[in-house]
């Protein structure tokens, strides 16, 4: 049998992971920032050949978005288990 998980886990498992959510989330507001520069540059130029270059950065927003959505995802398991065996006991 799986041992059970305490709020404690989950706090720690939050902490575990903070490091890793943060370097996400800020490789996203980057990326986001160059497809917005991007774009405003390439469309006051009237080139559309920079188009091709947002594909990169929008590659990375959506890798680093289901990142960051699979350790949310992880953690809401955990709790939400935790919560259906706090309930089956009462």
């Amino acid at each position: 049998m799986p041992k059970e998980l305490t709020i404690q886990d989950v706090e720690r498992l939050v902490d575990k992971f903070k490091i890793e959510r943060y370097t996400y989330l800020i490789l996203i507001a980057v990326c986001a920032i160059i497809i917005i520069v991007v774009s405003v540059i390439s469309f006051i130029k009237g080139e559309w050949k920079t188009a091709l270059s947002l594909m990169a950065p929008g590659g990375t927003i959506f890798f680093c978005l289901s990142r960051v959505f699979k350790i949310w995802d992880d953690i809401m398991n955990a709790f939400f288990n935790l919560k259906n065996k706090d309930n089956e006991t009462n």
